[in-house]
């Protein structure tokens, strides 16, 4: 990224760009961040992007933020844990942004119906999912497209926007609502191996359902984090 660049940049790029100036040693533990003016100014982006970016470099123990008197390094290296922030739906989108997903396994799976489940045929792609700021591994990722979308596995869009989102588009749907379940699992020995998790023997296995507005199923997901990797933080707000 070029200093002065005024093309819109998101937040959570930036926050990447940063966190990497500060890992390669650009600035020092105890040394005093740039400020937001300044980060705006060279970097061309709002107000707004800035402080969303100095938040995630926050919960990733980069930085401490304190009023009034900006911003002090305080580690070069960040947390091994993933904090998900997740106050709308806006928050998947920014988990696709700020990960790279490496396909390992891909082909059509058929999941049975049950009393709790419609289940039907889906085009299933599998693998080990990094996050951009430092290429650690952090979770396995299957992503379900139902059967009717699956095509849209070949569209090259060349962005890094979620699937569900690239479905919505494509098909002209309204997404209706995202049904999530969070639960813990063992976390097997060659899982374990795969993501480098140490000795770590449990996990958190977070699976969503993507329903569009009538109702149906057209995308799933299941990631499996080992269990001290991961935090999700949710919002909630009295109607």
């Amino acid at each position: 990224m070029t200093d002065g660049r005024t093309a819109t940049i998101h937040h959570s790029v930036l926050a990447d760009e940063l966190q990497q100036e500060i890992v390669s040693g650009a600035y020092n533990v105890g040394e005093r961040f740039p400020t937001e003016a300044d980060l705006q100014e060279r970097f061309g982006v709002g107000r707004y992007t800035v402080r969303k970016a100095l938040k995630v470099l926050t919960e990733r123990g980069m930085i401490a933020r304190k009023r009034k008197s900006g911003s002090v390094v305080t580690s070069t290296k960040p947390l091994s844990q993933y904090i998900h922030s997740l106050r709308d739906i806006r928050g998947l989108t920014e988990f696709g942004r700020s990960t790279d997903l490496a396909i390992k396994q891909q082909g059509f799976v058929v999941l049975e119906k049950t009393d709790q489940d419609t289940g039907g045929r889906y085009y299933r792609l599998a693998g080990l999912r990094r996050r951009k700021a430092d290429n650690m591994p952090l979770c396995w990722s299957e992503i379900l497209i139902a059967e009717a979308y699956a095509d849209i596995r070949n569209q090259g869009t060349g962005d890094d926007s979620p699937i569900y989102e690239k479905i919505l588009e494509k098909y002209e749907l309204k997404l209706g609502y995202v049904e999530q379940s969070v639960s813990a699992i063992p976390l097997n020995p060659a899982m374990r191996d795969l993501l480098e998790a140490g000795e770590e023997v449990a996990a958190l296995m977070v699976e969503r359902k993507y329903f569009e507005a009538g109702g149906t199923v057209f995308e799933r997901s299941r990631n499996i984090y080992p269990g001290m990797r991961y935090v999700m933080t949710n919002v909630f707000r009295e109607r």
